[in-house]
């Protein structure tokens, strides 16, 4: 841990204006990219592996058209059959990009907008052959969509010493991204899931995996951000984590999606109650749905307590 530097007044005036900015790596604003992600008809264009050289990499760098629009690039990753296995398991990416919103702004947000949405086998086969379907009843796979940022890096660690001691956007970014990976316990340190912004006068840091989390184990990666990194946060995040209750927190992440089956066809419903709370991935009949059990929210709510009881007892500072 290293203590932020003092900043002066410019630089504080200047970070605020930047944070209000549309980010560099977001071509379009947060709610239209979440409701193309997750609602609009789209086609996929063309489709990679997104790391060729990584034994078993089963995500796509896709080029996708939502309604008819000219394309733009996600990351497609499809789930296993009963989506629930071990470093894919869909409802942890979405709970920790609906997590985030509870104390960041979206101009804050340090996952990408993502989002979860079955496919026809037919049209994924063309880009990973011998996909399977992940339930029952349809002829679809389910896939984690994740807007791909548009300028950043692929970095040993994300977490730059000097750099923290003397960029005060870079700081509250990297202390942000702290706090998310804290309390969801992230459990991949994987360069490749830390991005920092190319950009000079914003470099920001997001979480682009974040699949192995909540208590889900670990790979053989690390867990280095599963703990506080940082030692100063920004007082006004802290403050809104500080006002979060247990009773937001559980309707937010119990239910992130659910599907009605239809005519060989699972589609989006709204979430209704969890139909378990001691599982994960639920489905009684026609309704499928996916959240995080009774456990994993109260374990999010007990770190969350850890750090405010860090930031109370003065080992974390604030800002």
């Amino acid at each position: 841990m290293r203590a932020l530097s003092a900043v002066s007044a410019f630089m504080l005036i200047a970070f605020a204006c930047a944070s209000e900015a549309q980010d560099v790596n977001l071509t379009l604003p947060v709610p239209e990219l979440e409701r193309m992600l997750a609602q609009d008809p789209f086609k996929i264009v063309s489709a990679e592996i997104s790391r060729p050289k990584a034994k078993g990499d089963i995500t796509l760098k896709a080029e996708v058209s939502f309604d008819g629009r000219p394309p733009i690039r996600v990351k497609l990753r499809k789930a296993e059959p009963g989506a629930d296995t071990f470093n894919n398991q869909p409802r942890y990416d979405l709970a920790a990009y609906r997590l985030q919103a509870l104390f960041l702004d979206p101009g804050d947000y340090v996952v990408p907008p993502t989002a979860v949405r079955f496919l026809p086998l037919e049209d994924f086969d063309k880009y990973s052959p011998g996909v399977k379907r992940t339930f029952s009843g349809a002829d679809e796979a389910l896939a984690v969509l994740q807007y791909w940022l548009q300028e950043v890096k692929v970095i040993a660690d994300v977490y730059l010493p000097t750099l923290y001691d003397t960029d005060p956007v870079y700081a509250r970014s990297l202390g942000q991204m702290n706090i998310l990976t804290f309390l969801i316990e992230h459990g991949d340190s994987n360069v490749g899931n830390f991005l920092i912004s190319g950009s000079e006068t914003d470099r920001r840091v997001f979480s682009v995996d974040n699949g192995v989390s909540f208590a889900a184990g670990e790979s053989d990666r690390g867990r280095k951000w599963a703990g506080m990194r940082v030692d100063s946060l920004p007082a006004a995040t802290v403050e809104r984590l500080r006002a979060l209750t247990l009773e937001e927190l559980d309707a937010q992440l119990a239910v992130v999606a659910q599907w009605t089956l239809n005519d060989g066809h699972f589609i989006t419903t709204q979430p209704g109650a969890p139909l378990s709370t001691r599982r994960g991935v639920r489905r009684e009949g026609a309704v499928l749905q996916m959240g995080l059990t009774k456990p994993e929210i109260e374990r999010v709510w007990r770190n969350r307590q850890r750090l405010l009881d860090m930031v109370d007892d003065g080992k974390l500072k604030t800002y």
